[in-house]
């Protein structure tokens, strides 16, 4: 987490106005034996002047909030301390010096606090007060319980008197103690953060008040002060100023929801306006700044309109960018005060935590007031009925085909079609667009054609590598290739990436922190390997490298990533007649390069290659072979966190080397094998959430 807010630095010169504090300098106030004597006080706020500039003499008001749940591999947890946080900007008062984080109050100067002790107890967290004072901290709403140990430190002995309350904003105070004394021991406390209406606390308060008799000796200690927080994935369509957020972060006061980022406290925004376009939901945030969800992979896209919202004219610039598990998915290049409001729509299919950031166009941060307006994600209502509706057929027949979905189309490549005769691979490329139900042809593949080829996405553009390919004069097929290939979506083009180390086909290929994986699938002669190899796409890599095979070699497996961690799903032994279907289920993961076995199948299962996806944190498995030529209707999904596997609605008839992948809150299911080549499929919705395509 960041430095908490000390506003002690160019914005706590202009202080001496406020208070009488230019009449409680060091210089003029003599020792004595009681601080106190004669009315003495050393009152203290982080409340600035607003001058003509806001932004003058580099005056800046950084914040950061509290994390809803678990982040990995950053490490944080869903328990936030108060002292590892920033307070709202202007929030915080103190009779006596400023604030102390993880000190006592002790005198009038900042650090000069000793460690936190109520009753003999020490802690190591917390905040050191002086009635009469307070602080508000910002929760957005993710947070569900405030705790804190409280008392009179034992710095000043069994003298002050105190006591402390919790406050919803300046409007509901949802706790107070009872008064407490210097001679008492430590008070435990623990206040539900929820309104009278059931929603949760946005502006969390806390405010110390003197007991009645005078300020004198009244040192206060917030100790070990927690917010517990907790993230839900989001289900259906919801706007991400609804949700929990995690380590939000801003470069001028709290972020807002569903207002401008306004002036530095919390709430003093505007409606989100953007190029004279007004919006009621989306975040108003201000460079530099970010904040993070977590989706459990439930999702598919992101949508907003972004731009620099009017409060400002025609001043401030600044870059929304949106990351996807630590990989960027979208830049909007420099946007002005001048310039109109920019619609997004990312794919964040199979994304665990989704990051959005707002920076400064390199020209310093001044009015860089940035709104993600009517910001909104498409999730998975994760439910097990599905209702299947028919979508446009394919223009032929076609098996073995691979596909995946990118910023919401379908791309289906290659596969054995009508159009060759026999077993031969065709080279024919198509896009499926699900709003108009149509299929369009895209750039033919390189080459030969290709089926049987891994296939994955980075979220922006598709990798296939080996595969069989059609012979030299395409009448058959080739049982292995090294090729690797990128489909660049926006380009309509191929790039030819380092090949595999050898020929090989069947096996699975995934994306992961900027890798490509290649494992499982047969060689040349059609037997089984485990070969494992990796390309280091991020670092720019020329060759492919080897990491820990794969335990039960097997071909035309299904493969997902999950969790950071890649899953092997599934797969035959041998081939045709002599195949045997697996019920094996690997994990691997990258941080220890090793394959662990999890909760197998219900039963044996191949020819799932293209569909075995992530939906809604789970990963699903639609159709497939259960023994040579014998499709099954099965759909399962796999959920990680429970370590089992749970019956989805079928297919509406069984089918096996098909194509399919997530879309929106469920799924898109085309072509393969009943047996028989068909064309045909259908779009999978939750059955509460049900539409045509």
């Amino acid at each position: 987490m960041k430095s908490p807010v000390r506003l002690i630095s160019s914005a706590m010169l202009l202080l001496g106005t406020l208070l009488g504090l230019g009449a409680c300098t060091d210089g003029g106030t003599p020792a004595a034996s009681d601080p106190y004597a004669g009315g003495v006080s050393y009152p203290w706020t982080d409340q600035t002047p607003t001058p003509a500039d806001p932004y003058a003499s580099g005056i800046s008001y950084p914040w950061t909030g509290p994390s809803a749940a678990s982040l990995q591999p950053a490490g944080l947890s869903g328990d936030n301390s108060l002292s590892d946080l920033s307070w709202t900007p202007g929030s915080a008062a103190n009779a006596w010096g400023p604030i102390e984080l993880n000190r006592s109050n002790g005198e009038k100067n900042a650090g000069d606090g000793r460690t936190l002790t109520i009753g003999g107890q020490s802690f190591p967290k917390g905040l050191g007060m002086h009635a009469n004072g307070e602080v508000s901290y910002a929760t957005g709403g993710s947070c569900s319980t405030f705790t804190a140990t409280v008392g009179i430190d034992d710095e000043v002995g069994d003298r002050g008197s105190v006591v402390f309350e919790v406050w919803d904003g300046t409007t509901t105070r949802l706790y107070a103690t009872p008064i407490l004394r210097g001679s008492d021991p430590p008070f435990n406390l623990t206040v539900p953060l929820t309104r009278p209406d059931g929603s949760a606390v946005r502006d969390l308060r806390l405010v110390v008040r003197d007991a009645g008799d005078g300020i004198s000796y009244d040192h206060a200690d917030w100790a070990n002060p927690t917010l517990s927080c907790s993230a839900t994935p989001p289900s259906g369509d919801v706007f991400v100023s609804d949700l929990d957020w995690n380590t939000p972060s801003n470069g001028w006061g709290p972020i807002e929801q569903d207002l401008s980022n306004g002036e530095k406290g919390l709430a003093d925004g505007r409606t989100l306006t953007i190029g004279g376009q007004s919006f009621p939901k989306g975040l108003g945030m201000h460079a530099n700044g970010s904040v993070t969800y977590l989706l459990g992979g439930r999702c598919s896209t992101f949508t907003a309109s972004v731009g620099v919202d009017d409060e400002v004219g025609d001043r401030g610039s600044v870059v929304f960018q949106v990351f996807g598990d630590g990989t960027k998915l979208y830049d909007s290049g420099v946007r002005r005060g001048t310039d109109g409001p920019q619609a997004l729509n990312v794919n964040v299919s199979g994304v665990q935590q989704l990051k959005l950031v707002v920076t400064d166009a390199g020209d310093s941060i001044s009015y860089d007031h940035a709104d993600w307006a009517n910001a909104k994600l498409s999730c998975s209502s994760d439910t097990n009925t599905l209702t299947y509706t028919p979508i446009a057929d394919q223009p032929y027949v076609v098996a073995e085909a691979m596909g995946q979905v990118v910023r919401g189309k379908l791309y289906t490549f290659g596969g054995f079609d009508s159009l060759k005769s026999g077993f031969t691979p065709t080279d024919r490329a198509y896009v499926y667009d699900p709003d108009a139900n149509t299929w369009t042809p895209i750039a033919r593949m390189p080459n030969r054609g290709a089926t049987h080829a891994g296939m994955t996405t980075d979220g922006t553009d598709i990798f296939y590598a080996g595969g069989y390919v059609a012979d030299a004069n395409w009448t058959g097929q080739v049982f292995g290739s090294k090729e690797v290939w990128r489909y660049n979506v926006a380009s309509n083009t191929y790039t030819r990436l380092p090949d595999l180390p050898v020929a090989r086909a069947a096996g699975g290929l995934e994306y992961l922190n900027g890798k490509l994986h290649y494992f499982g699938g047969t060689n040349l002669s059609r037997q089984d390997v485990g070969d494992h190899f990796v390309l280091d796409l991020a670092g720019g890599a020329t060759s492919w490298t080897t990491a820990a095979p794969l335990p039960n070699p097997r071909n035309h497996l299904g493969a997902a990533v999950l969790g950071g961690k890649i899953y092997a799903v599934g797969g035959a032994r041998g081939q045709d007649q002599n195949s045997v279907q697996q019920t094996a289920v690997h994990a691997y993961d990258p941080a220890t390069n090793t394959w662990t076995a999890v909760a197998s199948l219900p039963r044996g299962l191949s020819h799932n290659a293209d569909t075995t996806f992530v939906l809604g944190g789970r990963i699903i498995v639609a159709g497939g072979e259960v023994a040579y030529n014998v499709s099954t209707r099965d759909v399962t999904a796999y959920n990680p966190a429970t370590n089992t596997w749970t019956p989805l609605t079928p297919l509406p008839i069984g089918r096996e080397a098909s194509v399919a992948d997530a879309l929106g809150n469920g799924f898109l299911y085309t072509g393969g094998n009943q047996p028989g080549w068909v064309k045909s499929g259908w779009r999978a919705m939750p059955q509460a959430a049900s539409s045509q395509p």
